[in-house]
């Protein structure tokens, strides 16, 4: 006997019509002529009355005869058959059929009603009729992918939760996405087409969870809540994970992860739900294509519409909706004010305070206004320290009110050295007779806030008719100021550069008298900048550290040479001598007050991070960072170079001293900085740190600026927090 049979028959029009039969009592020869004949492999075996009885295959035939001597001409049909059949009704779906093919191993299945064969289903058949399903279920799912047009995230949504469903025919459908996949929290998008669950339970932080495999998106019922509120078996439930683009606050990649649930399929889903499983998965693929790009996309915009500083509105938010703004009051004749607000005296914040107090300011400011404006006003950064109100409905006394509070609000902050803020504020009201142009409001507040910085500062100035000549000359007189403005600006920067030029010469007479130290600050600018550059920090404060380096060592002109270039130990008295030379600087460069900054850098830039440097026992980020970078660029140098007191060590060598005083004596983000400089220079020369020359690494700076990179840390400490290596070094290795 072969192999048992099952068999199965979708229906009549995907079967084989012509069904070929033999009696019971025929003969094997009689059974391979009829199969040869009629070109099949298998033959319905009927007895006397014509009733089905069995099958017999090509497979049976051959086998007898193969091993009969007279060829099979006395083995009757009935002794081979397969008696042992199974049968399925007509309507039975080709998943079902493929199924039981699979199982039972075979090729055939006939289809049998009443006891007679009516059809028969080959493995060939299903595969066929397979491939048809498939490809119209390819076709249809890529419509849906010429739907999906939008690149609006909550636009695309909407289509999605409308047109997906259509693809199953069903009747209700939610789309849920939710912030990281915490479904703790509220969705961050829902949308649906009707569905009943959508304003019940659906509407908390729900979560609908998917069948019992990651790939099983078909599911005979539905939870009990959504029955309560109406929704019905079948469904199918789509598990989406969105990845966005990273975000600014965080570094990390936007999580979008939810579902798409759609209920009421026809029973003919579950029938076939191979076939639905597979639309399933080809839905799932291009909505998450589909929506992750409309997540990046609205990303993209919000990031061209957000100032990356303050996280308030760009310039960019601020024209568009003043443009709306201006639409809305001469459609509705509802007037609106514009606030322009500058920080006062923002450079000297920088200068004293250096850019990152700068940044804190801005920031703070930004904060501020946000707390004190109302829901639907627009605050966007409108320049460097500048900061435009956008206030609907509000006229420009009432404006006046709010920006005073505002004003009284940025006077309590306050940062080191008891250095506040304080703002100048122009206000203008959108003339509704005039039907003025976006440009026209703004030239008026920019009026008025000049009205308001020529009034002292630190007040609040509403434009007036009497303020309307400076706009009837065409801004002449605002705009001289600010071109002579500029012009005083460049040529107080061409006397800083003549200053700079003259103290650098200084430093370099000084540095020619020790053969040991000839290019010493030269080189420790150009490892600082380095290291600035490669930490990020942005080109105004690179500039000011590199100035800072080029000056750090000035107070050694008060250092007597016999200390300063002797060649054995330091007594205690001589060291102490020459931790006077940050102090010394301080008294040479203190009348220059546009250095006030730097100023600060050069008496901090032998503090310790464990806080036993000098001259003040500074430790850790009480340390400004410009010092903490020039120590460890000063360290380096020192150790790379020949001393009177020791002789030059390998650039790897130096690295790993530095690295074991990471933490104790040097800033450890710093050190880090300077490995990653020295790392990225080997590989840009195709060598390896060992092999790396300090003439090398020097070749690929620009003359007192170039690109840095970070360092590392090495080694044990003593009780003081020093390392051994560096103990006896630090003083002198830094001079």
């Amino acid at each position: 006997m072969s192999e048992p049979v099952s068999a199965v028959l979708p229906d009549a029009a995907n079967s084989r019509t012509g069904i070929i039969t033999i009696r019971h009592g025929d003969s094997i020869k009689e059974a391979a002529a009829k199969m040869l004949s009629h070109n099949v492999g298998c033959l319905i075996v009927n007895d006397d009355q014509g009733h089905f009885v069995g099958l017999v295959t090509e497979r049976d035939i051959a086998h007898h005869v193969a091993t009969s001597p007279d060829l099979g001409t006395d083995i009757l049909i009935g002794r081979i058959m397969t008696g042992d059949v199974v049968s399925c009704p007509t309507g039975t779906a080709n998943s079902e059929a493929r199924r039981i093919m699979m199982a039972h191993r075979v090729r055939h299945l006939p289809l049998v009603e009443n006891g007679k064969v009516v059809g028969i289903l080959s493995a060939r058949d299903i595969i066929s009729q397979q491939l048809l399903e498939d490809r119209a279920a390819a076709e249809e799912v890529a419509m849906l992918s010429k739907c999906l047009k939008s690149i609006d995230l909550n636009e695309a949504a909407e289509i999605v939760a409308a047109e997906a469903p259509k693809l199953f025919e069903a009747r209700n459908s939610v789309l849920c996405l939710y912030p990281a996949g915490d479904r703790t929290r509220e969705p961050e998008l829902i949308s649906s087409n009707r569905c009943p669950c959508v304003g019940g339970h659906l509407m908390g932080p729900q979560g609908v969870e998917c069948g019992s495999r990651s790939e099983d998106y078909c599911d005979a019922e539905i939870p009990i809540e959504c029955s309560k509120c109406g929704g019905k078996a079948p469904r199918v439930v789509l598990p989406l994970d969105i990845v966005g683009l990273p975000e600014a606050a965080s570094g990390k990649e936007k999580q979008l992860s939810g579902y798409l649930c759609m209920c009421g399929l026809p029973d003919s889903s579950l029938a076939n739900k191979e076939l639905t499983q597979y639309k399933a998965k080809l839905t799932r693929e291009i909505l998450v294509a589909h929506l992750t790009n409309a997540t990046r996309y609205q990303q993209a915009r919000l990031t061209s519409l957000t100032d990356a500083l303050t996280g308030v509105g760009s310039r960019k938010l601020l024209e568009e909706k003043l443009v709306e703004e201006c639409d809305r009051a001469r459609r509705y004749k509802r007037s609106f004010s514009v606030a322009l607000i500058d920080l006062d005296h923002f450079k000297m914040i920088n200068d004293a305070l250096g850019h990152v107090t700068g940044d804190e300011a801005i920031r703070k400011l930004a904060e501020c206004v946000k707390r004190e404006k109302r829901g639907p006003d627009v605050l966007a950064r409108y320049g460097g320290d500048e900061f435009v109100l956008l206030l609907p409905e509000t006229k420009a006394p009432d404006a006046a009110v709010l920006l005073e509070r505002v004003r009284a609000r940025v006077r309590e902050i306050r940062f080191d050295q008891g250095m506040g803020l304080s703002i100048s504020c122009g206000i203008a009201e959108y003339m509704l007779d005039a039907d003025e142009a976006p440009g026209d409001v703004m030239r008026r507040a920019d009026v008025a806030l000049y009205e308001a910085k020529n009034a002292g500062r630190n007040c609040v100035k509403l434009w007036c008719e009497e303020m309307a000549r400076l706009l009837n000359a065409s801004d002449i007189e605002i705009e001289r100021v600010k071109r002579l403005q500029r012009r005083i600006m460049g040529l107080s920067e061409k006397a800083e550069r003549v200053f700079m030029e003259s103290i650098w010469s200084l430093v370099q007479a000084l540095e020619a008298k020790d053969t040991y130290a000839r290019k010493h600050s030269e080189n420790v600018t150009a490892y600082s900048v380095g290291i600035a550059r490669t930490m990020e920090l942005g080109p105004k404060y690179v500039d000011l550290i590199r100035r800072s380096a080029m000056i750090h060592d000035i107070g050694k002109i008060g250092i007597p040479d016999a200390v300063l270039f002797k060649p054995d130990h330091l007594t205690g008295h001589e060291r102490r001598v020459i931790e006077q030379h940050p102090l010394i600087a301080v008294r040479i460069l203190e009348k220059m007050s546009f250095l006030e900054t730097e100023i600060a850098i050069v008496r901090h830039h032998h503090e310790k991070w464990n806080g036993q440097g000098y001259p003040d026992g500074l430790s850790r980020t009480a340390i400004p960072l410009g010092a903490r970078i020039i120590a460890v660029a000063d360290t380096f140098d020192a150790l790379t170079s020949n001393r009177s007191y020791h002789a030059s060590r390998p650039i790897d060598e130096t690295l790993a001293m530095l690295k074991d005083s990471s933490g104790y004596e040097f800033d450890p983000t710093v050190v880090i900085a300077m490995v990653a400089w020295i790392d990225s220079v080997a590989k840009c020369l195709c060598v390896t740190t060992k092999k790396l020359m300090v003439d090398d690494l020097l070749s690929t700076c620009e003359p007192l600026l170039e690109e840095p990179e970070p360092a590392l840390v090495l080694g044990d400490a003593d009780e003081h927090g020093q390392t051994p290596a560096l103990a006896d070094t630090a003083v002198r290795v830094c001079l």
